[in-house]
C-alpha cells in the first residue's frame, strides 16, 4: 500500500496515511485534531541516477576523468 501525504483544512497539520490505492480523503482523521477534513498533498521523491560510477564515486565509469559526453572538446 502506498503512503499518501495530507494536509488538515481544519488545523494545518501535515502527516502521513497508508492506505489502499484509490482511497479518497473522506476516512482520512487528522491525528492533530481528530477532524476529518484533509486534502491530499503531492509528494516529493528521491530518485536515483542510472549508470555506474567510478570507484571514487564521482565520474561515470569508463568516461577517462568525466570527458566522455560532454559535447566539449
Amino acid at each position: 500500500m502506498p503512503l499518501y501525504e495530507y494536509r488538515c483544512r481544519a488545523c494545518g497539520e501535515r502527516f502521513e496515511v497508508l492506505q489502499r490505492v484509490g482511497e479518497g480523503a473522506g476516512q482520512v482523521i487528522c491525528p492533530e485534531c481528530g477532524r476529518t477534513a484533509a486534502d491530499k498533498q503531492l509528494s516529493t521523491f528521491a530518485a536515483g541516477a542510472s549508470g555506474s560510477t567510478s570507484s571514487s564515486g564521482s565520474v561515470p565509469a569508463g568516461c577517462g576523468g568525466g570527458s566522455c559526453g560532454s559535447g566539449f572538446t
